[in-house]
């Protein structure tokens, strides 16, 4: 088959439902159609399609790992309470039944914080998110660019 011949639009999100979208779909925040990751927990370098650099400075990535721990936190606490004080569930059986989602959730959920978090980013920052752009060897967005 023939690959589409429109253009990909790259420009990061214009809302915060576009930048939900493309994160919790795992694809590139800047054209949308690129996938994030390679593997279960294996992130691609730069999109395949647009060409956006994912990969950052060292640390870049460590706010992701406060909405992941964030969500986590707030389902477990969530759910002791409902189950504990409302529906009366013993602790007994909670304590191991939290721990052990407080276990598997984060690496579960990995993937979406990662990609929460650069979306977001490129969301908040759109700048930012041109300049990775360019930075990877493409053309910088014609609407970004000054002109003198």
């Amino acid at each position: 088959m023939d690959q589409d011949p429109r253009p990909i639009m790259i420009a990061p999100p214009d809302s915060v439902g576009q930048a939900f979208s493309r994160a919790t779909s795992l694809k590139c925040p800047m054209c949308g159609k690129g996938k994030l990751f390679s593997g279960l927990l294996l992130m691609e370098k730069s999109c395949d399609q647009c060409g956006f650099r994912f990969e950052r400075d060292p640390g870049y990535f460590l706010g992701s790992t406060y909405i992941n721990y964030g969500l986590t936190t707030l389902l477990t606490t969530w759910t002791y309470i409902v189950l504990h004080f409302v529906l009366e569930v013993g602790r007994g059986w909670l304590i191991p039944g939290l721990a052990t989602f407080c276990v598997i959730f984060p690496v579960v959920f990995f993937r979406y914080a990662r990609s929460l978090w650069l979306s977001f980013d490129c969301y908040f920052d759109r700048t930012g998110a041109l300049e990775q752009r360019s930075e990877s060897g493409n053309e910088q967005d014609p609407k970004s660019s000054k002109e003198n």
